[in-house]
């Protein structure tokens, strides 16, 4: 085994234990979502909340 190879698998083997650690960096693998795909949501979230309070609104806007 080379020298580079040594020092490259013993780097290798200590970032490997040590990812594991609680103090080991979080990186988030999922992609950012668009702009366009938050306004989209948002519609849909309000679209969806209209159509429930139309078939079943909250007792508070019938009875009160």
């Amino acid at each position: 085994m080379t020298p580079i190879a040594l020092i490259m698998s013993l780097e290798a083997v200590r970032l490997e234990a040590t990812s594991a650690l609680p103090n080991a960096p979080v990186i988030d693998d999922r992609r950012r979502e668009s702009v366009t795909m938050g306004k989209m949501r948002n519609f849909t979230a309000r679209t969806l909340r209209r159509a429930a309070d139309r078939v079943e609104p909250t007792p508070a806007l019938t009875y009160g």
